[in-house]
């Protein structure tokens, strides 16, 4: 599925909670006070709202890495 890119290809699909329209996002999720946010808007009736996706727990990094 995809083939070579020169940059990451980012699509998400979200589904809108007033009209239940799919909504295609290639905007990537940003950092929030340790989760992925991402701020949408129903492009059929208005709805604004906030999609949400807790961040990994990670361990490191250990001596001599960055």
């Amino acid at each position: 599925m995809g083939g070579k890119h020169t940059w990451k290809i980012t699509l998400h699909y979200h589904r809108c909670g007033e009209c239940g329209y799919i909504i295609e996002s290639r905007k990537d999720y940003e950092v929030l006070l340790g989760e992925y946010v991402k701020e949408l808007q129903c492009k059929r009736c208005g709805h604004r709202f906030t999609a949400k996706k807790a961040k990994p727990k990670t361990f490191g990094p250990l001596w001599g890495e960055e």
